[in-house]
């Protein structure tokens, strides 16, 4: 009976454990509080500095939205790309898809991570990572 309850105990926890997210938790806005792993590519100084002051908008309709104040060419290029975008989660693979089905949600993919009581983002072209907060 220990071992069915101590089974069960394991399965309940396990996702949260292993910092799965899941879809609903992603709806809403999320500010980039700090960009934690930077780009080691010095052409993307720009991008990086447009990611400082961002805001990924993840709507329950699937429209995607991303903001920022920058006014670098190379972050109005990924602002121009992104706009009327639409947003899926792959759940088994955890990364958040941008894109049109058009194009397979192939502009970005974002692999959001749960580390403690932080949401993680990080960038899978640009290898970047932020640390994100919920906008209210």
């Amino acid at each position: 009976m220990q071992n069915i309850l101590f089974l069960i105990l394991v399965i309940t926890i396990s996702p949260w454990s292993y910092g799965q997210i899941d879809k609903s938790e992603l709806y809403g806005h999320w500010k980039v509080k700090k960009i934690i792993k930077k780009s080691p590519n010095p052409e993307l100084r720009g991008v990086m500095d447009g990611f400082k002051n961002a805001t990924f908008s993840f709507l329950e309709n699937g429209d995607f939205h991303l903001t920022t104040e920058s006014k670098a060419p190379t972050f109005q290029m990924i602002l121009r790309m992104t706009k009327g975008s639409k947003w899926k989660f792959d759940s088994e693979a955890q990364q958040i898809q941008i894109g049109t089905e058009e194009n397979g949600y192939s502009i970005m993919g974002i692999s959001p991570v749960r580390k403690n009581a932080t949401l993680e983002f990080s960038l899978d072209e640009s290898k970047m990572t932020f640390e994100m907060k919920k906008a209210e």
